[in-house]
């Protein structure tokens, strides 16, 4: 399997859980490039170590549970993945969204870009 598609798998499997576990929140963060850009689905834009895992934190800070399903397929020069993800936020209160991801790695497999759109 891509290297890159491991990558991501390993991403949202992790996405699953760190709400309710730190140690996967740090091996989420690990995954990206201390350069690394997020672009959220809320158009808002992180840059760097320090901004990337303030993003993270606060992120899933929101939530009690997360559950995604996905697929990713290589197109042109990025990689684009289908997700839909349900949710329980810390109010008890159920949500769902669907969307795609578009990331770009450096050569060590690190994840030097995210942009979320969400459907």
């Amino acid at each position: 399997m891509d290297k890159n598609i491991s990558t991501i798998e390993e991403y949202f499997k992790l996405s699953d859980l760190a709400s309710s576990d730190k140690d996967s929140l740090n091996k989420i963060l690990k995954l990206f490039s201390d350069e690394a850009t997020i672009k959220s689905g809320m158009d808002e834009t992180s840059s760097g170590k320090k901004e990337v895992s303030d993003f993270f934190e606060e992120f899933f800070d929101k939530f009690l549970q997360l559950k995604h399903l996905f697929r990713t397929e290589i197109v042109d020069d990025f990689y684009q993945t289908e997700w839909a993800v349900i949710g329980l936020k810390k109010d008890n209160s159920l949500f769902s969204l669907h969307g795609y991801d578009y990331y770009k790695f450096n050569e060590s497999g690190q994840i030097t870009s995210l942009v979320v759109n969400v459907s």
